[in-house]
This record gives structure tokens, sequence and C-alpha cells, in this order.
């Protein structure tokens, strides 16, 4: 098992988040993630690594998550996230900043010592599921208990709508 799956289950059981843990096989979509575990696509909790141009200088990493019927809008996240500009982390930065490779990243930041913010759609979910650092476990949580540890900016987009 990965360092970053041992490190976010270690982070969610010494913040005493409730959380269930699946294996499964490793799916290469969002909607072959939804047969795996058994989940709607707007309760998996899809984590994108973001490059952040601060408007007042300066670079860094966080974290946004957003329900997997959703695509990363990135021009409208900007302003909630005080970017002038915003771009997806490329596969070394994400691997360097996080020991992650494509699909293993979970939805959380403080295990990486980042930013996280979360699309609020989540928070209206019962469940959310997402990896676990790796591509063969996930983990289920409250959207509400991940907030209370994590607290994210909570992001609402007014026009996002559902991918095709």
């Amino acid at each position: 098992m990965s360092e970053v799956y041992h490190r976010l289950v270690d982070h969610l059981r010494n913040n005493g988040v409730p959380f269930q843990e699946i294996e499964h096989p490793p799916a290469a979509s969002a909607e072959e993630y939804r047969r795996v575990v058994g989940s709607a696509l707007h309760e998996q909790a899809k984590a994108l690594l973001l490059r952040r141009h601060r408007r007042g200088g300066g670079k860094d990493l966080l974290i946004h998550v957003l329900p997997g019927d959703q695509r990363g809008d990135l021009d409208a996240l900007a302003g909630p996230l005080e970017a002038k500009r915003l771009r997806m982390a490329r596969g070394g930065e994400l691997r360097e900043a996080t020991g992650c490779s494509f699909g293993e990243l979970p939805s959380v930041g403080s295990v990486f010592g980042l930013p996280l913010s979360m699309d609020a759609r989540l928070l209206a979910q019962k469940r959310i599921f997402f990896n676990a650092g790796v591509l063969d476990r996930s983990v289920i949580l409250d959207p509400k208990d991940l907030e209370a540890v994590e607290s994210p900016i909570v992001v609402t987009l007014p026009h996002a709508a559902p991918r095709p």
C-alpha cells in the first residue's frame, strides 16, 4: 500500500472522521468508477491539482474537488480562488507535490500541506467517494465531516452544468 494511502487513513482516523474503506478493481473513467464502487457520478469527489497564479503575485498549488459529473471550469474558479490564472498541474508537479499519479489524488489537502477548495454541490450529498491515494481503494464519508477537518474554500459556481 502506498505512503499516501497510509497518510490519508491515519489523518482521517486521527481526526475522528468516520469513513468506510472499500477495495475494488482500478477504474479508468468516472463512469467505470461509478459501476465499480456503486456510486452516483455526483457523489464522486474528483480531485484536481491546480497551479494558481495569485492576483497579488506568487504561485502555489491547491487541490480543487468537484462532483464527478462536472468539468473543472478554471476560468470560473479563478475569481473565488483569488487567482489571476489557474492551470492544471502537470504530471511531474502532481507526483512531486503529492506522491500521486493521475487518478490517485485523494480529496484532501492537509495530508499534502496544500489548501483545499470544494465545490458546494458536494456538501449537499449524504456521502462522497474518492480514491484513497491508490487506484484500487476508495474512501466513503460524509462531506460535512471532510469540511470540518479540512476547512476548505467552498466554491459555488453559478452556471456550472453536468458534463454530457
